[in-house]
C-alpha cells in the first residue's frame, strides 16, 4: 500500500494536469521510434549541466526579449520553454515578465529546474513532440532540442506541433546546429574535454565528435568521469545529432504554417549567420 502525504498528492495532481495540458500521447501526434538511451548528461550527471556549460543567461534573454517585443509579443505572454533542462533561461524569462511553462523530457533536469525556479514557473515532463493542439502560447522557446531529432518526420512533427500550440500571429524562436559551420568547427576540434572541482569530487567530461557527411549527422561519443575520494567512477555514452541547413529550415517552417523568418548566428542581433556554428531563427505562425 503506498502512502502519500497530503501535499505531496497535491503536488502529483497538478504534475498531471500541467503535464495533460500541455502534451498529449505520441499517437496523437506521430508514432515516436525507438528512442535510445538518456544521455548520463541529463540523467546520472544532471546536476553538473549547468558546471560543465556556461552560457550568458542574462544578456540572451534580453535578446529573446527584445526580438519577442518586436514581433508584437509583449512580456506578461505566455511562454513556451520546449526542451528547458535546468530552467536557467525559463527562470530568467520570468523574472524578465513572461508566463513561462518550461517542458524537458528528463525528470533530473526538471528537478534541477525545479530547485531553481522555487514555483516561479510551471514546469512539465513531456515530449515536445506530443504537444497538444491547443493554440495556448504568445511564444515558443527552444534551445538546441532539434538537433535529436534525426528523422525527417520526427523534425517536421515538431515545427507543426509548435505550430498548432501558437496563438495566430505567435513567435517561435529556435537555435540549431548549422551543417557547413559545424563541419568547419568539428574538424577543427573534434574533441572538447573540461575538468571541474565540484561538491561531490573532480569531474572530467570528455566528448569527441565525428562527421557522416552523407546523412548531416554527429557521431558522439561522451564520458564523466567522477573522481572522490581516490575512487572514479567513469560512464560512457555515444548518441547522434543531425546538423540543419538553412534550405531545411525554410521548407519546414514554411510547411508548418510559419513566416517572416529571420536569422542570426547566436542571441546576439549584432552576430551574423556564419559567425558561429548555431542558427538562431525566429519565425511567426501565419493565420
Amino acid at each position: 500500500m503506498w502512502v502519500i502525504a497530503p501535499g505531496g498528492l497535491l503536488a502529483m495532481i497538478a504534475g498531471c494536469l500541467a503535464r495533460d495540458l500541455v502534451c498529449g500521447s505520441y499517437n496523437d501526434v506521430v508514432q515516436r521510434p525507438d528512442i535510445s538511451p538518456p544521455r548520463p548528461f541529463y540523467g546520472r550527471f544532471a546536476w553538473a549541466y549547468d558546471l560543465l556549460t556556461d552560457r550568458p543567461v542574462a544578456a540572451e534573454c534580453s535578446e529573446i526579449a527584445g526580438a519577442l517585443a518586436a514581433r508584437g509579443v509583449a512580456r506578461g505572454g505566455a511562454l513556451l520553454d520546449a526542451g528547458c533542462g535546468t530552467g536557467r533561461h525559463a527562470v530568467e524569462l520570468s523574472r524578465l515578465g513572461y508566463r513561462v511553462t518550461g517542458l524537458d523530457a528528463s525528470r533530473d533536469l526538471l528537478a534541477v529546474a525545479r530547485d531553481r525556479a522555487a514555483g516561479a514557473i510551471t514546469l512539465v515532463e513531456g515530449d515536445l513532440i506530443a504537444l497538444r493542439a491547443i493554440a495556448a502560447y504568445e511564444a515558443i522557446l527552444c534551445r538546441g532540442v532539434l538537433n535529436d531529432l534525426v528523422e525527417d518526420r520526427m523534425r517536421q512533427a515538431a515545427l507543426a506541433g509548435f505550430a498548432r500550440a501558437l496563438v495566430s500571429g505567435g513567435v517561435l524562436m529556435l537555435d540549431v546546429r548549422e551543417w557547413e559551420a559545424t563541419v568547419r568547427r568539428k574538424t577543427a576540434e573534434p574533441l572538447h574535454e573540461r575538468t571541474i572541482e565540484t561538491a561531490r569530487g573532480v569531474l572530467t567530461f570528455r566528448s569527441e565528435t565525428s562527421l557522416d557527411h552523407a546523412t548531416r549527422r554527429m557521431l558522439i561519443a561522451e564520458s564523466h568521469a567522477l573522481t572522490s575520494e581516490g575512487r572514479t567512477e567513469l560512464t560512457e555514452h555515444a548518441f547522434v545529432m543531425r546538423c540543419w541547413t538553412r534550405d531545411e529550415l525554410d521548407a519546414r517552417l514554411a510547411a508548418a504554417g510559419f513566416a517572416a523568418i529571420d536569422y542570426r548566428g547566436a542571441y546576439d542581433r549584432a552576430t551574423p549567420v556564419g559567425a558561429t556554428d548555431r542558427l538562431v531563427v525566429t519565425a511567426s505562425r501565419v493565420g
